[in-house]
Parts: structure tokens; C-alpha cells; sequence
């Protein structure tokens, strides 16, 4: 099953004036052109990052229940 980080948040950067802040996954996957609260310009999130930074977690995440299940049920991890 597939892990969903739409609700997690993820911290935004603005080029323009180094602000950072907090946006939902969800809302940077609809809406990649958003507003810099701190100085009103727009920042412009490349969605083919967001979605290999995703997967990546998703892998790790993947990789880090196989080793918990496997310790759990005694065996070594490695």
C-alpha cells in the first residue's frame, strides 16, 4: 500500500527573498505557482522534483517497514 504524504507539509523557500514556510503536499501538487507570504512574488515549484523527492520517501519509507517487520518477527535486519 502506498504511503500518502498529501497531508504532510513540507517547507517552501522563496528565491526572491528567502522567506520560509510551511505548504501542504496536496496544495503544491495543484498548485505549483503560489504567492510568498513574506514578499507577495510568485515562486514556482518544479513538480518533476516533488514528485522524485515522493517517490524517494516512499521507497525509504518501504524499505524501513520490510526492516522493522523482519526484526519483529526476530530475524536480523541485514
Amino acid at each position: 500500500m502506498p504511503l500518502n504524504l498529501d497531508s504532510e507539509s513540507i517547507t517552501v523557500f522563496c528565491p526572491h527573498c528567502s522567506n520560509q514556510h510551511e505548504e501542504r503536499i496536496l496544495r503544491l501538487k495543484y498548485e505549483p505557482r503560489l504567492s510568498c507570504p513574506a514578499c507577495g512574488k510568485y515562486i514556482v515549484i518544479n513538480l518533476l522534483d516533488l514528485y522524485t523527492m515522493l517517490e524517494s520517501a516512499q521507497k525509504s519509507c518501504k524499505a524501513l517497514l520490510k526492516k522493522l517487520t523482519r526484526m519483529s518477527n526476530g530475524k536480523s535486519p541485514h
